[in-house]
């Protein structure tokens, strides 16, 4: 059955508020969007199967719902924890029982040592608890597809492996209570890749389940080692031996697989421009390279359980021409035809993508799936020439957020995302039809509409791996249709223009200022983006330099009013001073320098459509300012500890003023808040909504349903809240 008419369940969550209002809580529908590293599947219990992502956590497949559930949730683990995963690993032995690795990055900007956390369950990940070790995890870095680096063995359940990226391979015989160095003169750290910083380390580890049992162990156990080559023991890890030495030290290990007869598979890498990879085979009479076809680099393999001679393998990274399968253990392969039942928004390029990993379900050996830089694919028929491929991402919404609006006008939701641009939502619980740059591969940081024309918005964003390539202008349909400002057209755009926050005048449309990232300072146009002026004032030494620090922060400091024409407001944190313009953005000028400082990452300025005057200013653990005189003047709100994100909605009934809601802290309690009179009186309307306890980037009310609210998320999406 194909993708778009596969049955698809919505999952939602029921909070009830101090009052007994009802909260209703549902994701968002996008489909898919980030990179799903790796894919696990069950031996012998049908349909159990697992996958990873490096930024919206780990999940398990339902396959009578036929979606997929987040297994990171308020609701199965006391405290939050990274969603990069860097690895998952399941045992035969017990069915019940997963470890995971989670940590993002193996390096820090604070300089503090980074910390990934090893999480184990012993019910299918319906509850974890946290293992008292840790080591530097790289879930998001390059080489998140290898693996798996966690392993269990099949004949010992207490045994686990892990290898790491810094800090060589290591072991448990407790059931990951307690862990130990395998000596690194037996089995190196693994040497650096020359592409990149992010070290592959040991990329894999596996064990043979029909070599013996050695000691209560299972007695083979095979390593990939970055660099180095393909490490063995074969007394159940007391002492490890080299078995390939790697002639080039930008050789990486990517993935392993063994079958039935105990004969070792293995994929490499070696550099993206010379991309000179290999496919391996470890047998009783040593190695062969099996390789498909030369000049390429391979990750992803598997074999068929029931068939010994059976695997697929793909490159890396991924193309529609780029999957091979052999039925007689790599000595000839077939390269594969794919065909890719799309949703909606998928881009024309979806195979041309990042390759995670592809499994064989053991117990329908005909099925197989495939995780890639878009999600989870499956095929029904994968001994035909051509492969029929749906789309399996029900559940997963692994995207990060950076904007949302909900200004009046058609569209329910319109938003801006990480990579994939952001979309125009007319309905919440079905998949979007197009992204706004119709499948250009872009960042989008900021989004606002004209309080005097709701229909005008204007959007930034570029892609940011080329930051040249820019999609930045404006739509005047309510998003249904964009064009980019005519400086990009033109080829006369300022290059450090980009990314960023923008904000358009509430009463010329034509009228828009931008404050880019990366510290550069502001522009603005009068023209709709035909040409920008720099706002010079802002490079005087007592300025402090452009307001926004980096891509990546999701801080919103610029804003206009939500009346008066020509006035917009920044703040910028290096004194905590709050700038006003009154002509447009020519000029600036200081309206108040008592708010709190320091505050850059998550800091916050909106106002208020249809309020003159009336600015809020949202502070992270430095709590909610207000103020009605343009700025001059702010009033903090005792009551609001913490403010991560702040946003607006349809005023309730018989009330004149909008609707607030705060992420954060109020009297004491973490959560989503609700207040109907302007921060007087708060209403706690979630703890955690949908189960995610992250920090947001991103909260908007809608402007046409009173209590409805949008939650973006730096991993899952965004989610949705409204009264039952």
């Amino acid at each position: 059955m194909s993708s778009n008419t596969t049955p698809q369940t919505t999952h939602k969550s029921h909070f009830k508020t101090q009052t007994g209002e009802q909260y209703v809580w549902s994701p968002v529908k996008i489909g898919g969007g980030g990179f799903v590293t790796g894919i696990v599947i069950h031996p012998t219990v049908p349909n159990l199967i697992y996958a990873r992502t490096d930024a919206g956590g780990a999940f398990r497949w339902l396959e009578n719902e036929q979606r997929w559930e987040q297994l990171l949730s308020a609701q199965t683990i006391s405290q939050p924890v990274s969603l990069n995963i860097e690895s998952l690993a399941i045992t035969p032995q017990n069915p019940n029982l997963i470890y995971l690795a989670a940590g993002a990055y193996t390096k820090t900007n604070s300089g503090e040592p980074p910390s990934g956390k090893f999480l184990k369950s012993e019910d299918q990940g319906k509850s974890w608890q946290i293992l008292p070790f840790s080591l530097p995890m790289g879930g998001n870095e390059w080489w998140r597809w290898t693996g798996e680096r966690l392993a269990i063995d099949p004949n010992n359940s207490n045994i686990v492996y892990f290898g790491s990226r810094l800090n060589g391979l290591w072991h448990s015989e407790n059931g990951g209570n307690t862990w130990q160095q395998i000596d690194p003169q037996q089995l190196p750290l693994g040497k650096p890749h020359s592409e990149t910083q992010n070290k592959a380390g040991v990329s894999f580890v596996i064990f043979d389940p029909k070599s013996g049992i050695l000691e209560g162990k299972t007695q083979s156990i095979y390593a990939g080692v970055s660099g180095e080559g393909i490490y063995h023991s074969n007394d159940a890890g007391k002492t490890w031996q080299v078995l390939k030495k790697l002639s080039n030290s930008d050789l990486v290990p990517q993935q392993a697989v063994i079958n039935s007869k105990g004969e070792l598979f293995i994929t490499l890498y070696l550099r993206e421009k010379d991309p000179q990879g290999a496919v391996w085979k470890f047998t009783t009479e040593g190695w062969q390279d099996i390789t498909p076809s030369l000049n390429k680099n391979y990750s992803a393999i598997t074999v068929d359980p029931q068939d010994s001679n059976s695997l697929f393998v793909a490159t890396y990274p991924l193309t529609p021409t780029r999957i091979y399968r052999s039925q007689d253990g790599g000595k000839t392969w077939i390269k594969l035809n794919n065909n890719l039942d799309r949703i909606p928004w998928w881009p024309t390029w979806s195979w041309w993508t990042l390759t995670g990993g592809i499994a064989i379900d053991p117990v329908h050996p005909n099925h197989l799936w495939l995780t890639t830089g878009l999600g989870v694919l499956k095929t029904e028929n994968n001994r035909d020439q051509t492969l029929n491929w749906s789309v399996r991402v029900n559940g997963i919404e692994e995207t990060v957020t950076f904007d949302a609006i909900s200004p009046p006008g058609e569209a329910s939701l319109i938003t801006a995302i990480a990579d994939l641009d952001g979309f125009r939502h007319q309905n919440l619980d079905t998949f979007p039809q197009t992204t706004h740059g119709n499948g250009a591969f872009n960042t989008t940081t900021s989004l606002a509409y004209s309080a005097g024309d709701p229909n005008f918005i204007v959007s930034v964003g570029a892609s940011h791996h080329d930051p040249s390539v820019i999609r930045a202008g404006f739509s005047e349909d309510n998003g249904k249709t964009w064009q980019n400002f005519a400086s990009i057209t033109q080829k006369t755009h300022p290059p450090s223009l980009v990314f960023g926050n923008v904000a358009v005048s509430a009463t010329d449309v034509n009228n828009i200022v931008w404050q880019p990232s990366d510290n550069k300072p502001p522009y603005f146009t009068q023209d709709r983006g035909k040409t920008w002026q720099k706002i010079d004032a802002f490079e005087q030494p007592d300025m402090g330099g452009g307001a926004h620090s980096h891509l990546w922060n999701s801080q919103q400091i610029l804003a206009a009013d939500g009346v008066k024409g020509g006035t917009f407001y920044l703040y910028h944190h290096v004194k905590g001073r709050l700038f006003r313009s009154d002509d447009g953005g020519k000029t600036w000028k200081i309206v108040n320098d008592k708010l709190p400082g320091g505050v850059w990452q998550g800091a916050r300025v909106k106002t208020v459509p249809g309020q003159e005057g009336e600015v809020w200013v949202s502070l992270q653990d430095q709590g909610l300012y207000y103020s009605r005189n343009f700025g001059q003047d702010f009033i903090k709100i005792s009551q609001v500890e913490e403010s991560q994100t702040i946003g607006f909605g349809k005023a309730a009934p018989n009330r004149q003023n909008l609707t607030l809601f705060v992420h954060g802290k109020i009297a004491n309690q973490s959560g989503v808040f609700r207040s109907t009179d302007s921060g007087t009186t708060w209403l706690r309307i979630a703890d955690y909504p949908l189960g995610y306890w992250g920090s947001s980037r991103v909260l908007t009310g809608d402007m046409k349903v009173f209590g409805r609210v949008f939650l973006g998320t730096g991993g899952n999406g965004f989610i949705y809240g409204q009264p039952f």
